[in-house]
């Protein structure tokens, strides 16, 4: 066994300083071998080389992130200088150049109400009926108008989400008269009387719907095109004669033999006679004449109606 020979730490310091330069410091270089040629340092020098080449590496990779940032940066602002001086001019007083500019950014940047509620609705419309049954002598009474959508909109205060029944008439309303207004004036002028013909002994009927296309298709501007208007117009009308039938009889609890509308519109001030007394805008009506009623009412159908004006406040 090779026996282990310890240096005491005076001779490592002399075998130290024969191996430092003439000044003391070690050479540059590093150690000598034992010819005094110098020995490479093997893990030195790669991981030297390795190193630089990383550092480049690192700095060329950088450089095109930081262009990029400087352009998005330069962009931004001028895209927010643009803006800032657009609005700028908006808001100056008229000239031809607030104009241009007004014209460019308006189909982007302009606000209006309907942004909020497309179908802002300028008037007040509501649909009132009348009836007429026989009393016991035989002779025609006349009810009252019943407004019947102010009687729906009664139940609508208090519940955040009312029912669609509680504007029913409303609706009906709406589309009956835009089939209405689809119409010629000559045509809105007949559609506007009664539909009921004599029958024989001295009765009375509801006038055929063969009749009233001829009719109407006899004065409009275009005959023969427009009876599509026509049929459309007639159907909503049957369907609002049969509403009217329903409702009245479960109003006043009548046999009723005819019925009849009307729509009423109400505007209010615009805003800047929002705080004026007097009223701006006249009211309207269009009274639509007396329709006979001809078929009888399903008790089921009547009890419903009887219940729906019941909740609504409007029971006599």
């Amino acid at each position: 066994m090779t026996p282990i020979t310890r240096t005491s730490v005076g001779e490592r310091s002399d075998a130290l300083r024969q191996a430092q330069g003439p000044e003391g410091a070690q050479g540059p270089e590093g150690a000598q071998g034992p010819d005094g040629a110098e020995e490479p340092d093997g893990d030195q020098a790669p991981a030297s080389g390795r190193q630089d080449r990383g550092a480049g590496s690192s700095r060329d990779e950088t450089a095109p992130p930081k262009r990029a940032a400087r352009i998005a940066a330069a962009v931004s602002i001028a895209l927010v200088g643009v803006y800032v001086a657009g609005t700028l001019v908006i808001v100056s007083p008229t000239t031809p150049v607030r104009g241009a500019v007004v014209a460019a950014a308006g189909p982007y940047f302009t606000q209006k109400w309907n942004v909020f509620a497309p179908s802002i609705m300028k008037t007040n419309i509501t649909f009132s009926v009348q009836a007429q049954w026989r009393d016991a002598d035989g002779k025609l009474v006349k009810s009252d108008w019943v407004n019947v959508t102010k009687l729906e909109q009664q139940a609508v205060p208090g519940h955040a989400e009312p029912s669609r029944i509680q504007k029913s008439s409303w609706n009906a309303m709406l589309a009956y008269n835009t089939r209405y207004l689809a119409l010629d004036a000559k045509q809105r002028e007949i559609v506007r009387d009664t539909f009921i013909q004599r029958a024989d002994g001295g009765a009375y009927r509801a006038q055929s719907a063969e009749s009233l296309i001829a009719d109407l298709d006899a004065v409009s501007t275009t005959p023969g095109s427009g009876q599509g208007d026509i049929v459309r117009f007639l159907r909503y009308d049957y369907m609002l004669k049969e509403y009217a039938t329903a409702f009245s009889t479960a109003y006043f609890d009548q046999d009723v033999e005819r019925v009849r509308w009307r729509i009423d519109r109400t505007r209010p001030n615009d805003f800047d006679n929002r705080f004026s007394e007097e009223q701006q805008f006249d009211d309207t009506a269009v009274t639509f004449g007396w329709r006979h009623v001809d078929d009888v009412i399903d008790p089921e159908t009547l009890a419903v109606y009887r219940d729906v004006i019941a909740r609504y406040g409007g029971a006599r």
